[in-house]
């Protein structure tokens, strides 16, 4: 059970991508994303699961490799970048992505305190906070263009 809450935390892989594995995982998502859609879009159920399971997944991954928040545990960008790209035209998914790069990188305000939490806990609520952020400003575009 280990060695699949780490596949999992590392992103099926992704997270071992160099350099810049939080961007890697983040692409990796995106292209999930980006399949969902042409099924109806990623349904909002399965992102808040996938974002509960992930506290005990990226806990898993910390507690197997030892350190906190490693780099290559990317479930939380899978997360973020799925809420940054829910229910957003196929057209504005560069731009979540981009966004929500933006918001994980930066750790604007309220983004970089929040990753203090505990455990697999603080490891996700960053990446939330980012990928509310991102999505939030994706709202604004969509209400006055499309």
């Amino acid at each position: 059970m280990e060695k699949v809450m780490l596949f999992l935390a590392r992103g099926c892989g992704s997270g071992l991508l160099h350099p810049a594995p939080g961007t890697w995982g983040s692409l990796a998502a995106l292209l999930i994303g980006i399949v969902w859609s042409f099924f109806g879009g990623m349904p909002l159920w399965f992102v808040v699961l996938a974002g509960l399971a992930g506290i005990y997944i990226c806990d898993s991954g910390e507690k197997t490799l030892g350190v906190h928040d490693a780099s290559e545990i990317v479930w939380d960008e899978w997360i973020g970048m799925w809420i940054t790209m829910w229910g957003v035209p196929l057209v504005l998914t560069p731009l979540a992505f981009l966004l929500f790069r933006l918001f994980d990188i930066s750790k604007i305000g309220p983004i970089g305190k929040i990753q203090d939490l505990p455990g697999g806990l603080g490891i996700m609520a960053d990446d939330v906070l980012a990928g509310i952020a991102g999505r939030l400003i994706l709202a604004v575009v969509m209400f006055f263009f499309f």
